[in-house]
Order: C-alpha cells, then sequence, then structure tokens
C-alpha cells in the first residue's frame, strides 16, 4: 500500500459545522488537527469557529464502509 495514494472518498465531508458552530471568530469552520483509533473507533478532535472544541466520533468499520472508490 503507498500511503501517499488515495484509494477513496467518502460521499459527504467527515467534519461539517452544526447549527451552533457556525457562528464565532471563524464562522462556518470546523478542523482538527489528527484523530487516533481505540476499540474500532475514531477518535476525532476538532475546533469550531476558532472559539471552542470538541470530539468526534466513528466506527472505524462504518467510516470504511461508506467510503467508494476512486
Amino acid at each position: 500500500h503507498d500511503p501517499t495514494k488515495s484509494i477513496g472518498r467518502l460521499k459527504h465531508p467527515l467534519l461539517t459545522p452544526n447549527e451552533g458552530e457556525r457562528e464565532g471568530y471563524v464562522p462556518n469552520v470546523v478542523y482538527s488537527c489528527g484523530a487516533l483509533i481505540h476499540n474500532n473507533e475514531l477518535i476525532i478532535p476538532y475546533a469550531m469557529s476558532d472559539i471552542t472544541s470538541g470530539i468526534a466520533t466513528v466506527s472505524v468499520s462504518d467510516l470504511i464502509d461508506n467510503m467508494r472508490p476512486l
């Protein structure tokens, strides 16, 4: 496997701002600086509008099942 080559993509973005995350210093922005896998869960710390932070989780199996090949 070549880690520099994309082999799949989700139909929709993994992180998008919800209504409560749209207002702030940088509106309509959520971003992550990394992630980790624990017990088949992808744990994603992320920031919202440069004001606060949160944690999102998704099953690795569900994530892979929802990817489409490129």
